[in-house]
């Protein structure tokens, strides 16, 4: 279910143990400096400062097998990090990939100049969208996220800060409405602020491609609508961001769908 990270990436140094890790991980952390970046409740990701930087995921068993072949899968296009090793041993998962340079989208300068944000994230949206569907590893993320949605519908959970209308209504619409989504396009499926990575506005690269695929294209510009407001606090950008992506692909009513999906994906 997707949680999206909101707010930047902090450091904290930390003694990293190298215990923690399969001996062929235990390398590229020795004699370097760690800091604990984690954004999210149930992963762990150690920033590696040394002769070069990584960055370590850590996480349940099986759990980055998907951002692992989406990130290798971007990269094979200049879109995303290189994945060093991706392991799945005992109870854990372990993702290592090299720092892109630059930082997010919410740190440095990048909130300082909102208009210049907001078209940079549209037009790299666009770029993302606009790859090759042949060989991305997840071919049906509509199917999935529908199969989701009713799978929340049936324990009668929805957040109610993307339906303000109930379940009852939310689920009218998807019924109504569920039948458009297209698999049209490489998505990231979690297009949020936090989760490109710019150096001084320019575009490096994305990460957390864990919710990536091929899907409808709405999903992503409904999360980056909804990530300009929350991370800026105003809905002043939305047009700067959707005049750089171009209008002429945006289906107002499809964007209504994807928010109720969201909805029903927390």
């Amino acid at each position: 279910m997707l949680k999206p990270k909101l707010a930047r990436m902090e450091r904290k140094k930390i003694d990293f143990d190298l215990g923690m890790v399969p001996h062929s991980l235990a390398e590229f952390i020795a004699d370097a400096e760690t800091y604990d970046s984690s954004c999210s409740e149930t992963a762990k990701t150690i920033h590696i400062s040394g002769k070069k930087e990584y960055y370590l995921k850590i996480n349940g068993k099986g759990r980055l097998l998907r951002e692992s072949a989406m990130t290798e899968f971007l990269h094979s296009h200049g879109f995303s990090a290189k994945v060093v090793k991706y392991l799945s041993v005992e109870e854990n998962d372990y993702l290592l990939t090299e720092k892109l340079p630059g930082e997010d989208g919410i740190s440095g300068d990048h909130l300082d100049d909102p208009k210049r944000l907001a078209r940079i994230f549209g037009e790299s949206l666009r770029r993302l969208h606009s790859l090759p569907l042949s060989g991305c590893p997840f071919a049906k993320r509509s199917e999935e996220m529908l199969n989701d949605a009713e799978k929340n519908i049936k324990i009668g959970r929805i957040n109610t800060e993307f339906a303000p209308e109930g379940m009852e209504q939310a689920v009218k619409k998807l019924a109504l409405m569920r039948g458009h989504l297209k698999d049209e396009a490489v998505i990231h499926g979690d297009y949020c602020l936090p989760n490109i990575i710019m150096d001084n506005f320019s575009f490096t690269g994305f990460v957390d491609l864990g919710y990536g695929g091929v899907g409808d294209r709405h999903y992503d510009l409904f999360w980056g609508i909804w990530t300009l407001n929350y991370n800026l606090k105003t809905d002043e950008f939305r047009n700067h961001f959707l005049d750089a992506y171009g209008k002429d692909e945006v289906d107002f009513d499809k964007l209504d769908l994807c928010r109720i999906i969201s909805s029903l994906n927390e």
